[in-house]
């Protein structure tokens, strides 16, 4: 076997080159998320008629929405968690799990719509967001268990 004349450790600058790379690989990852978010509720918000004064009020608007939808997701997690495995039948549990995603789904759509005061989401339009987001969380469910 030969010798290896690498140091298994990393040098300061490459430790540097890649602690620089992970942070532009997160926040490209963060941008993606964050502009699928931004285009797609423009769209909605576009086919929907909603009004927002300016374009910093629909950032605003999804700034906000993202990290309320991320704890409410934990929430969403940990709420099914406890209910659901003291439930027997089938159907019980399947509405449950529907109703209760649906729920935890809106609630942040719904604060985000009180808290920025340049956007006014009226309450179908938050209700058809939601149903869109459920569908498209069951999908992306579907696809990893």
């Amino acid at each position: 076997m030969g010798q290896h004349n690498h140091d298994p450790n990393l040098s300061g600058s490459d430790k540097l080159i890649l602690a620089i790379s992970m942070t532009l690989l997160f926040a490209f990852a963060l941008l993606i998320v964050g502009g699928a978010f931004l285009f797609g509720f423009a769209g909605l918000f576009q086919l929907f008629s909603v009004q927002y004064e300016t374009k910093s009020s629909l950032i605003s608007y999804i700034v906000l929405l993202i990290p309320l939808t991320l704890i409410f997701e934990i929430a969403t997690m940990t709420f099914l968690i406890r209910i659901l495995p003291r439930l027997r039948r089938r159907w019980i549990i399947t509405v449950s799990r529907i109703g209760i995603t649906f729920l935890f789904i809106w609630i942040p759509l719904y604060l985000t719509d009180e808290w920025i005061k340049g956007i006014t989401v009226p309450l179908y339009t938050e209700l058809i967001a939601t149903s869109l987001l459920l569908v498209l969380d069951s999908l992306v469910e579907k696809k990893h268990f």
